[in-house]
């Protein structure tokens, strides 16, 4: 939300102004109002609004005045709207030289004329920011290796020239016989996003030490609750009997450290690496056979029992979900395509799963928004429309429930966020 603070010595003027717009629907908040321009220097520096729409003749202290108090550090933020009752220019001129973004007489002031100032003034805000923003930092080789671990996870190459092509220039050499994914995840209570960056951090860079210990791997976050680990085995090697000790002792490490356990689950071997994302759709699958007293899981192509049938055909149609993302899924129509009733669907969902089924639906789009954004340089409209949301609008709004954090601000994050296993691990 755009903070508002309003500044007027009428009182009638701030009620209007409070009463004259839906803040809240149009994306602002009045974050506090006052009677003349000394009252409302000081409230400023106590709720730092984003836009100040003041009055320009006041008592005790004048429009004018405000905006230079406001702004004698240099500081560009916040902008201001003046009103005023007289259409005089010389007011207009001050106004411009004070980088006032846009002057209104109160006596035509409308709900359009101040929805359009205010459209103004926020679009200055939003420039002064990225203005503020720090630079990004340079890219660096690590980044171009993630982006194309995300890109084989995601099944995005296919060109095999051009794969060997990429991997020459990144230093990377792939050799093994099999590969197979382990998938990571952090299982933590509520914590804020800003909480949950930091817990994510830690816990992926310091697998990115450990595990690569035990066996040779690369391991990179996925988003802040999941990362993975790529891990190479030799021919007829068994995936669960070769990483069951390496990825305890892992998960031991992370949970000593940082008092969160760690949940494995581990896709089925490949015996080419531009296949790994079937290896990674397996492990997502595995992850409905996690307990807290059964933080390892393997997916098996067979169930061993009755309790496993029903999560292995609750992991079927969530891949079938994961793979039509971009087309309609109402419980209607999955369970039609599986030949099940909506209603036995949907208590498949509430008795073998973590969430129900329009719920997994929402986190599946979303959880591939992410890899679209962290792989590709897709537009947020574009990505929005590959996940299967009718608006940009729409999923922005859902994201940022999800996530905290708008996609553009999921991006600024993310991009930094992501480590890797040293180089001289062996791939």
């Amino acid at each position: 939300m755009t903070k508002i603070f309003l500044v007027d010595d009428e009182p009638l003027v701030l009620i209007g102004m409070q009463g004259m717009l839906n803040w809240a629907e149009l994306g602002y908040t009045v974050v506090g109002t006052a009677r003349n321009g000394a009252e409302a220097l000081k409230a400023i520096g106590e709720t730092y609004p984003d836009i100040v729409v003041s009055d320009i003749r006041m008592p005790v202290m004048d429009g004018f005045t405000l905006a230079e108090s406001c702004h004698k550090d240099g500081s560009a933020l916040p902008v201001f709207i003046m009103l005023s009752s007289y259409e005089e220019f010389d007011y207009v001129k001050r106004s411009m030289r004070l980088g006032v973004v846009d002057y209104l007489v109160k006596i035509d002031l409308t709900a359009e004329s101040l929805t359009a100032a205010l459209d103004k003034a926020r679009a200055a805000v939003e420039k002064e920011r990225r203005l503020q923003a720090p630079a990004a930092p340079a890219v660096s080789m690590d980044s171009y290796r993630d982006r194309l671990f995300l890109q084989l996870y995601g099944g995005l190459l296919t060109d095999r020239a051009a794969f060997d092509r990429q991997c020459a220039e990144l230093g990377l050499d792939f050799h093994a016989p099999q590969y197979v994914v382990a998938l990571g995840s952090i299982r933590t209570p509520e914590l804020s996003t800003e909480q949950l960056l930091t817990l994510s951090t830690g816990v992926t860079r310091m697998a990115a030490e450990t595990l690569p210990k035990y066996r040779p791997c690369r391991v990179i976050g996925m988003d802040l609750q999941h990362f993975s680990a790529l891990l190479p085995l030799q021919e007829g090697e068994d995936p669960e009997t070769a990483l069951t000790p390496a990825l305890q002792a892992t998960g031991q490490i992370l949970y000593n450290y940082f008092s969160s356990q760690i949940y494995w689950a581990v896709g089925r071997a490949v015996p080419d690496i531009l296949q790994i994302s079937q290896s990674r759709q397996d492990a997502l699958a595995a992850q409905q056979l996690l307990r807290s007293e059964s933080p390892l899981a393997f997916y098996h192509e067979k169930p061993n029992t009755p309790l496993d049938h029903r999560a292995q055909v609750v992991a079927q149609v969530q891949q079938y979900i994961r793979a039509h993302l971009a087309e309609k899924l109402t419980l209607n129509d999955v369970a039609a395509v599986f030949n099940f009733s909506p209603n036995y669907l949907s208590q498949l969902f509430a008795q073998n799963s973590e969430r129900g089924f329009v719920e997994y639906v929402t986190t599946a789009r979303i959880a591939a928004a992410k890899e679209l954004m962290a792989a590709t340089d897709l537009k947020i409209y574009e990505v929005s429309s590959r996940v299967g949301f009718d608006s940009a609008f729409y999923f922005s709004k859902v994201f940022k429930k999800l996530e905290g954090a708008s996609p553009r601000e999921y991006i600024q994050r993310m991009k930094g966020s992501y480590v890797d296993a040293k180089d001289d691990a062996a791939l």
